[in-house]
């Protein structure tokens, strides 16, 4: 689990595409280890949108 992760942290600084980019953190996020908005995305946009994700998984937990 832990080389997974990592190689996926890996492969979320290299890639370019904004939307492979987002499924990246949101994997990443559910697992845990997704890094902080301001290093995983320069897009404003991007960000809010990682915000929205995490409040919906919040609430779906029940928090």
């Amino acid at each position: 689990m832990k080389a997974g992760v990592e190689r996926m942290r890996v492969d979320l600084g290299l890639e370019t595409d904004s939307g492979r980019r987002f499924a990246l953190w949101a994997v990443l996020y559910m697992l845990g280890s997704a890094p902080d908005l301001d290093s995983a995305f320069e897009d404003e946009t991007d960000r809010n949108s990682a915000r929205d994700f995490m409040d919906l998984m919040d609430r779906a937990q029940g928090n």
